[in-house]
């Protein structure tokens, strides 16, 4: 649904390449539908193949992978290795940067749809008004990813000031592209939000479409990423007002045996995921990820979740699964209908659970907060083998809810945003230790290499975009 003209504004204010684009949306020539009634600018919105992909390379970067062989390393792209690495910059001059790309691409088709919109044709009022409101949850979903890979995380002492990202609110080519601060980003972002609570229907037909149960969901994680702890409970509460059923693991424990296909074969697809809130793929697709053997520790081998998400040895001493890797998570186990084996990063119920349990804990009320993940972990185990967390005190108890929110939500693309809003905290801090070859590399708490460097190509085009510390 765009034009050639659409594209070259595109090609020139983000310096997105043909072929890069091309990687995600196949642009229509000249020649074809430019929007101009509402039913286009809702396929527009529908375009999946754009709204409903995520970043791909946010676990690289944590303490959740390590390479600890060869066959691991030699099967990482350079770009994946440079960002396991922390290194200085992730392509080279002449590269895009596919996130990057992304995101402002679905920046851009979200403000040519808000602008549009209120002069489109032949359109219902009031599903003109709704299709804004989920062109904004789309737009504040893509800057949240933007700002927390590009920008310093949230402090509220210095959100006014540290560096966030472009912010573009129109599809012109006019804009400043100077980075705006990460409190105007968020501002945005809330915003956007809210003006989604308040016109979208609780649930929508498809998971690939926003809807207010989505909107809440997105208020909670933004609020914690901010440690605004008290509004993040309140969204996720709201959120699971709307949409709280679990799935239970249980049923589908041996259902792959004698067909040649390991258990998680069989798990449902987002769409029919009672747990998805709004689905979201992995940009890059399936992937072997080689696990830490910290993160593998932490799991466990009772945890159901060790037995349907990674590899691992069973009782014989064989490796469990089709691969010939113990110990490493696949996103062939997290079915996907719109990139096929891709993992399911968007809003869950599990996730909201564990943003109500830290942020319980958070506000002094841990053993409510153990409660809730208590609930969750029972649909994570046998039966026979299921133990309720316990802790003395609050703070032990935040330890525990934010082991499992690791556990729950490992190689989900959660953990470098959590690494670096812990980063602040003694108590939560650490030091990461990649494995590479005879390297012991190291990330310290609050180093420059938390953020991703934006890519040269970029800056190039753009010489009023700054670069991030390294």
């Amino acid at each position: 649904m765009y034009t050639q003209k659409y594209y070259y504004i595109l090609l020139i204010v983000f310096s997105i390449s043909a072929s890069s684009c091309r990687k995600y949306v196949e642009l229509e020539p000249q020649g074809k539908i430019i929007p101009s009634t509402v039913n286009d600018y809702q396929l527009l919105l529908n375009n999946s193949g754009v709204f409903n992909l995520s970043y791909g390379s946010v676990d690289y970067p944590t303490d959740d992978i390590a390479l600890l062989n060869d066959d691991f390393i030699n099967s990482f792209d350079v770009r994946s290795l440079q960002i396991y690495k922390w290194a200085d910059l992730f392509y080279q001059a002449n590269e895009g940067d596919p996130e990057w790309n992304l995101f402002y691409k679905q920046v851009y088709n979200a403000n040519v749809a808000i602008q549009g919109l209120p002069e489109a044709k032949s359109g219902d009022a009031n599903l003109k008004t709704q299709l804004i409101a989920e062109a904004k949850v789309h737009r504040a979903y893509a800057y949240l990813c933007l700002v927390n890979l590009y920008a310093k995380e949230y402090h509220a002492s210095s959100a006014a000031t540290d560096l966030g990202v472009p912010l573009l609110t129109e599809p012109g080519y006019t804009q400043s592209l100077k980075r705006a601060t990460v409190k105007a980003v968020y501002d945005l972002i809330l915003s956007d939000l809210n003006a989604g609570v308040e016109t979208l229907p609780s649930l929508s037909t498809s998971k690939t479409a926003p809807s207010k149960s989505a909107a809440y969901a997105l208020l909670a994680r933004t609020y914690l990423y901010m440690g605004e702890y008290q509004k993040a409970l309140d969204n996720a509460n709201l959120s699971l007002g709307i949409q709280s059923a679990l799935f239970n693991l249980n049923p589908y424990v041996n259902m792959g045996a004698g067909s040649g296909y390991p258990d998680g074969f069989f798990l449902p697809t987002s769409q029919d995921n009672p747990e998805v809130i709004w689905m979201k793929a992995s940009s890059d697709g399936g992937g072997n990820f080689p696990l830490s053997d910290e993160l593998i520790t932490l799991l466990g081998t009772k945890d159901l979740r060790t037995h349907f998400f990674t590899y691992y040895v069973g009782p014989d001493g064989d490796p469990i699964g089709i691969f010939n890797y113990p110990g490493t998570y696949h996103t062939y186990f997290a079915p996907f209908e719109t990139v096929p084996g891709s993992t399911q990063i968007g809003p869950t119920v599990p996730e909201m659970m564990l943003i109500k349990a830290e942020c319980l804990a958070r506000t002094q009320k841990g053993q409510a907060g153990l409660t809730v993940v208590n609930e969750l972990r029972k649909f994570r185990f046998k039966p026979a083998e299921y133990t309720s967390l316990t802790a003395a005190n609050d703070d032990a108890a935040l330890l525990l809810i934010l082991q499992e929110r690791r556990r729950e939500l490992f190689c989900k693309g959660f953990r470098l945003f959590d690494l670096k809003r812990f980063n602040t905290d003694p108590k939560l801090a650490k030091t990461i230790t990649h494995p590479l070859k005879t390297q012991q590399l190291t990330l310290v708490p609050g180093s420059n290499r938390y953020v991703y460097p934006i890519p040269t190509k970029v800056i190039n085009a753009n010489q009023e975009i700054d670069q991030n510390p390294r």
